[in-house]
């Protein structure tokens, strides 16, 4: 195998692991905050890049322009799906039910999308922001997608944390994941805390199908054809873990990338059984260690005190 293959099959990781963190963290953030596995986050996603594209087509291809107005409209449609759907849901639901609404929601948004790329002819369209290479070598050529999607990944996990870790509504978010009902005791606003919750749940979805679309093209399935290897990442990192929902991004991307260039290049497997990966992740994760990465990290934690 080249040495010009593995170097691409791992940029591609770094590159695609960076864009399964920001999808892979709003489902954990989701799941341990609202206590809920949403599945509609994969057309959080698809908003996010539909808005990219019109707003690249008809206003302005500045990338930081781009972005903020995709997170906005995605984290107002995770809003406006808490408020129609899962918010009167809550009481006395149980969380299968809460799950089969939210394959509901994210049907409903999907044909929404069809409906309206069928009408303006925005099929598999590209966002309109400009291409250009910024490194080149015998073995690897840079666009400046990479220098784009690997720093603002990183930019939103130091910020997510900051966030988290160091501010009253982190602190709350914790707590109402601990405990929900001694997080209300104790005073709590439990809604305002769950509506930030999906705004910043809805608007990292945004960011991430933005920026994704940008590096191939957008289509109205394009979150659902990511959110198996996003759930895969959130599964490894134990539905509960940041730290192990990165390293399971990471993961699932190098699985993806280099070790199916690797298979493909020694046995000759396939191409087209890349999607299958996910599944075998998610599988070997749920009947070998459920917890995922997270009792690793506790453990590291321990070593380091």
């Amino acid at each position: 195998m080249s040495e010009t293959l593995i170097i691409k099959s791992l940029v591609d990781t770094l590159q695609i692991g960076s864009l399964y963190t920001l999808m892979a963290l709003g489902i954990t953030l989701t799941f341990s905050v609202l206590k809920l596995p949403n599945f509609a986050h994969a057309e959080y996603i698809t908003v996010g890049a539909y808005t990219a594209l019109i707003v690249s087509m008809f206003m302005t291809s500045s990338l930081p322009i781009v972005l903020a107005i995709s997170f906005v409209v995605s984290a107002l449609v995770a809003l406006l799906s808490h408020y129609l759907v899962f918010r009167p849901m809550e009481r006395d639901t149980s969380m299968y039910t809460l799950l089969l609404a939210s394959f509901a929601v994210g049907l409903i948004i999907r044909y929404i999308l069809f409906l309206m790329a069928d009408s303006f002819e925005l099929f598999d369209k590209r966002i309109r922001v400009p291409l250009e290479i910024v490194y080149r070598s015998d073995n690897l050529i840079l666009t400046n997608i990479f220098v784009w999607v690997v720093p603002i990944s990183i930019l939103i996990v130091i910020l997510l944390s900051l966030l988290l870790n160091y501010t009253s509504l982190g602190r709350e978010m914790r707590a109402l994941a601990i405990n929900y009902q001694l997080a209300q005791i104790i005073g709590i606003h439990v809604e305002r805390v769950k509506q930030l919750t999906w705004i910043i749940v809805g608007g990292l979805a945004g960011v991430a199908g933005a920026l994704w679309g940008i590096q191939t093209s957008v289509n109205p399935l394009m979150g659902w054809f990511a959110i198996l290897s996003v759930f895969a990442a959130a599964i490894l990192g134990g539905l509960s873990s940041f730290t192990g929902t990165i390293l399971g991004a990471y993961v699932v991307a190098f699985s993806e990338n280099t070790i199916m260039q690797i298979l493909h290049h020694y046995i000759g497997l396939d191409f087209t059984f890349k999607p299958a990966i996910p599944f075998m992740i998610i599988v070997l994760v749920l009947l070998f260690r459920p917890q995922g990465f997270t009792d690793f990290f506790k453990g590291f934690r321990k070593l380091q005190r």
